[in-house]
């Protein structure tokens, strides 16, 4: 296990710190980085856990290390993903002027969200605490649920659209027509929104230096204009390129002058306009830059007989002596046959492992029924350390990457961006705070896929079970523990009410029988004409009346039980005044036992058929 550690470790930190690198842009704060970075770190730490965790499991190993690092890793990024991170978030969003003022729009903006958040959380414990669902020690627990299904309900539609768009994606590419009319189209629908940020942008700067213009030195918003016109400088000095054209302004744009929330929402826009053109620009340049390498690409591989198998670039001049003359056939048959073999090898592996994760997801219900390809490998491997840990760590790292690929995807549309080298604080902190909420989920959507020997589970699905014990009522004495999850169909069922109440009928036919017994010993013997009769009917029963006795039986037994799931009171607690208690609480076996009693018993026959009437009677609920 600690081979595994020393090898996942450190190769999590450094694919932390070179996306955070690669992604975060020039004005993100080192508080963002190390913020962004340990939610990342922690997140991945859960992927890295599953694996040991499932060994530990199978090897029957000492579970203490797992349990506290599996603590730690779930309860920092709950933390971090639903108080910590969105306080940063709304504050590096916030256009105010003092930190005060910038935690305290922070705090507002995601006071509404928190406190439906809270009142939907509050209502549903305390609504389990009242029907004694749940007791005070199961609220971590509840907690973990809650913040769980949020993940397992979207993030099963982000896994599927992932499965089946990466293996896509990667086979279109390998195929150079239809990659360059992707490109082409990128491209084009780039330029449309750079012309549309720069636009934004320049409407933006015009506004401000209007704003700074018409504003005189002693007025009291003078200060905050200052800071405005220091950030438009510095705007400016950092890209000398840029030049504001074709700026516009409208009906309230100078109503910026008012007081000092004007002026915040002034920087704010300011500062939101230059993040969206440079990213923008960023993603054009990368676009045209991806068209052009592979009209390289292309243009190499038609004439590579002609080139003498070298590859040339128009991006740079060609390599000079023997060392770059092979660098750059290295390169053309690299570029030229290589990649595009390797990318269609890797879709169709990726594809396999997505068409693998599918059947396991399709089959995850069916008990007796093991289609999971990575359960079997898991089982198959379990005596070798190392060889569990890879059959995890792999297909739980590929749903990882379908699920933050879909998430990506979608959230650029509308509530973040993901550019290299332009990334805002305010996307990363929106991104961390996804990746954070996904992991667990995604862990425990895994674990699910695998069935261990035994039926063992794991510390982290421990984790995630609660066990909550209610009871019936008090007076009949008897604890039940509530139900497994598989088990609540049964409950609501017919068989399941019947089958509840089956203990407590017992006892009641008992008392029922023993009080009869008592009443049947003052009755008069039978003669042996009666047991000669009774004996002949015992062997050679009629069959319609054998059969009415049965379906009367079984209709009143089925009557019976549907009262008594529905609340009303059974048969022997209600009894009428003018009857003994004899006579209330007979059983129906005697009851049809007299019913099938030849002729010479007709005598009785009214009686006890009067009988059956009484208990009819007394088992009508009163009102």
């Amino acid at each position: 296990m600690w081979v595994f550690y020393l090898i996942s470790l450190p190769l999590t930190m450094g694919m932390v710190g070179v996306t955070l690198w690669y992604f975060a842009g020039p004005d993100v704060p080192r508080y963002v980085r190390y913020t962004v970075g340990y939610t990342w770190f922690c997140s991945l730490s859960i992927i890295i856990l599953v694996p040991a965790d499932i060994w530990t499991t199978l090897s029957n190993h000492d579970k203490g290390q797992i349990s506290f690092f599996w603590s730690w890793s779930y309860w920092s990024t709950f933390l971090l993903t639903w108080v910590v991170v969105p306080i940063i978030q709304g504050y590096e969003d916030a256009g105010d002027f003092t930190i005060t003022e910038r935690l305290k729009t922070s705090a507002h903006a995601n006071l509404v969200y928190y406190l439906c958040v809270g009142a939907i959380g509050l209502f549903g414990l305390l609504l389990l605490i009242i029907v004694q669902e749940y007791r005070i020690g199961n609220i971590p627990g509840f907690a973990m649920a809650c913040s769980n299904t949020f993940g397992l309900v979207t993030g099963a539609f982000l896994l599927g659209f992932g499965l089946s768009e990466i293996p896509k994606g990667i086979w279109r590419s390998a195929d150079w027509t239809t990659h360059q009319k992707i490109l082409s189209h990128k491209v084009a629908k780039m330029a449309v929104k750079l012309d549309d940020a720069h636009q934004e942008f320049s409407n933006a700067i015009v506004v401000a230096q209007a704003t700074s213009k018409q504003m005189s030195k002693r007025d009291p918003l003078r200060p905050y204009m200052n800071v405005i016109d220091k950030m438009l400088i510095q705007m400016l000095s950092e890209d000398p390129s840029f030049k504001p054209q074709g700026g516009n302004l409208g009906e309230n744009d100078m109503d910026y002058d008012t007081d000092a929330k004007t002026m915040a929402a002034l920087r704010r826009q300011l500062k939101i306009a230059r993040e969206k053109y440079y990213r923008y620009k960023s993603e054009y340049m990368n676009f045209v830059t991806q068209a052009l390498e592979l009209e390289d690409t292309i243009k190499n591989f038609e004439h590579r007989s002609g080139t003498g198998w070298k590859y040339i670039s128009s991006f740079r001049p060609e390599r000079g002596g023997s060392l770059g003359s092979m660098l750059d056939k290295i390169e053309l048959i690299w570029r030229c046959v290589l990649a595009k073999q390797l990318q269609k090898f890797l879709a169709i592996l990726l594809g396999c492992i997505s068409a693998s994760i599918l059947l396991a997801e399709a089959t995850i219900l069916p008990s007796g029924v093991d289609l999971s390809l990575f359960s079997i490998l898991i089982n198959a491997t379990k005596e070798h350390e190392m060889l569990v840990q890879v059959a995890a760590f792999i297909p739980l790292m590929y749903m990882c990457l379908c699920t933050y690929y879909s998430l990506f995807k979608i959230g650029m549309l509308t509530f973040y961006s993901l550019t290299p080298r332009q990334t805002s604080s305010v996307s990363l902190l929106m991104i961390c705070s996804m990746v954070a909420r996904y992991a667990p989920p995604i862990s425990y959507n895994f674990l699910n896929l695998i069935h261990l020997d035994n039926r063992a589970k794991t510390i982290f699905e421990k984790l995630q079970e609660t066990k909550p014990s209610t009871g019936l009522r008090e007076d009949d004495n008897v604890s039940h523990s509530k139900p497994l999850k598989g088990e609540a169909q049964y409950e609501n069922s017919k068989e399941g009410i019947s089958g509840k109440y089956k203990a407590k009928r017992a006892r009641q036919m008992k008392r029922g029988n023993s009080i009869s017994s008592n009443e049947k010993s003052r009755d008069r013997p039978l003669s042996s004409r009666d047991e000669s009769s009774m004996m002949d009917m015992q062997v050679q029963p009629s069959r319609s009346l054998s059969s009415t006795w049965r379906s009367m039986k079984t209709g009143f037994s089925n009557f019976k039980s549907n009262m008594e799931s529905k609340g009303f009171v059974p048969l022997h607690q209600v009894q009428d005044a003018g009857h003994s208690r004899a006579s209330s609480t007979e059983s129906l076996d005697e009851i049809f036992e007299k019913i099938k009693r030849p002729g010479s018993e007709s005598t009785n026959y009214d009686s006890d058929d009067d009988v059956y009437e009484m208990s009819l009677k007394s088992s009508r609920p009163r009102r």
